[in-house]
């Protein structure tokens, strides 16, 4: 720049700080891994479910379940990567070595965005080391994989007139514009790298999406109008970036994820002020509406808590009561049907005797259809233990389903 020529700054878009509102801010994604070795016991133990989750017939599928200091996982038929077994409910996602594993940790777990929402960081690890000291021995504190860091809130500022290789200062060369449902949805910084961000229309991902209906009620104790549009500031910090801050320990994250906030809006990645004559961007300021998600872990104001909590991974009241009597109105439209009792009546009746001569059984193969998808459906949602009480012995269960397939291929063979 010539000296004694004045600095020419391109006036900011439009910005009016008071409506500007944080809505809440933490820990989106928590994955965690623990070193350490799975028992034999519990290595034979899944095993065995995992085998069963492998058979054909659904009865000998729905008992591929453990309960774990009181969580109900549903256990998959396949492992996941190098690890060999994945167990799942509403709360947590555990990847779980071997016994014979030399390398890989005990676990390695993904905590759901929801519990973390419920319950906060402190108390959902805790349960998890429960849990994971449960089926193995543990050598250290839990490892952190990979956190987000998010801030929600309401601005008037327009989000798509950046430009892109002007306004945004940042240590990655990969930027993207997002557009999804004919509309602009937000930006993403540095993908597939150890850190990546992203600034998107929250709204519109719960609603095409995530469906996290529950962070309405949350927003709304914040001040929340119902209807303005609120924007998702979210970073993605992946191992080895963790490791080079010196916060590879969950220990060590926990007290300094302001640090980390800081760090990433400072150093990583800025929306700023350009100034034409001056080619240092390093020296352009802050747009005012950076410095307000910059400050965003700065207040000591404690987050509102999800009250309630279910760690069954229950399918939504759409699916239910929508969706759901898609097969009803099908049957009732199909028979010239137009009263729902009358229509809920006439296809029970008519799905009755339609089982009868599908199944082979001659007074109750609806009953066993139902039964056997109910007990499915009990492992995928997490809702019920399919193990009878009075039998707490796998092997027998599992006998059991063989002895009624037996049964089902025979007198499928006699009709």
């Amino acid at each position: 720049m010539d000296e004694g020529a004045p600095p020419t700054n391109r006036a900011p878009l439009k910005y009016n700080p008071e409506k500007s509102k944080l809505l809440r801010f933490g820990v989106d994604s928590l994955y965690l891994s623990y070193p350490g070795v799975l028992s034999e016991e519990w290595d034979k133990k899944l095993s065995r479910l995992k085998e069963l989750a492998q058979l054909e017939d659904e009865l000998s599928q729905s008992v591929a379940q453990v309960t774990i200091c009181e969580h109900l996982f549903e256990v998959r038929d396949k492992g996941a990567g190098r690890f060999s077994y994945v167990l799942v409910d509403n709360a947590y996602r555990i990847q779980a070595s071997n016994s014979r594993s030399k390398s890989l940790p005990l676990a390695y777990v993904q905590i759901s965005s929801e519990y973390l929402t419920h319950a906060g960081i402190e108390k959902a690890e805790e349960g998890l080391r429960y849990i994971v000291n449960t089926l193995g021995v543990g050598n250290e504190p839990a490892n952190v994989s990979r956190v987000d860091l998010f801030a929600d809130f309401c601005t008037d500022c327009a989000m798509d007139a950046f430009e892109p290789l002007r306004d945004w200062v940042t240590r990655v060369e990969t930027m993207s514009l997002h557009y999804s449902y004919g509309k602009f949805s937000g930006w993403s910084f540095g993908s597939g790298g150890d850190i990546v961000a992203r600034l998107y229309d929250k709204q519109l991902e719960i609603e095409k999406k995530s469906h996290k209906f529950y962070l309405h009620d949350l927003w709304k104790e914040q001040g929340w109008d119902g209807t303005s549009q609120v924007w998702r500031m979210e970073f993605e910090a992946k191992r080895n970036a963790l490791v080079s801050l010196q916060l590879p320990k969950l220990a060590q994250l926990l007290p300094n994820q302001a640090a980390l906030w800081r760090y990433l809006t400072e150093n990583w990645l800025r929306l700023t002020v350009p100034v034409e004559t001056d080619s240092n961007r390093a020296r352009w300021s802050n747009h005012p509406l950076w410095d307000f998600i910059a400050a965003a872990f700065d207040t000591e104001t404690e987050q509102t808590k999800l009250q309630r909590f279910n760690p069954a991974r229950l399918p939504e009241d759409e699916r239910l009561f929508v969706h759901g009597l898609g097969g009803i109105t099908s049957f009732m439209a199909s028979r010239g049907i137009e009263d729902l009792g009358e229509g809920i009546g006439e296809y029970l009746h008519q799905a009755k005797a339609y089982h009868v001569t599908r199944s082979g059984f001659q007074h109750d193969g609806m009953e066993r259809y139902v039964g056997r998808k109910v007990k499915v459906k009990n492992r995928r949602y997490n809702t019920v233990n399919n193990v009878q009480p009075s039998s707490s012995d796998i092997t027998k269960t599992e006998g059991d389903a063989i002895a009624y397939q037996q049964v089902k291929d025979g007198e499928n063979e006699n009709n």
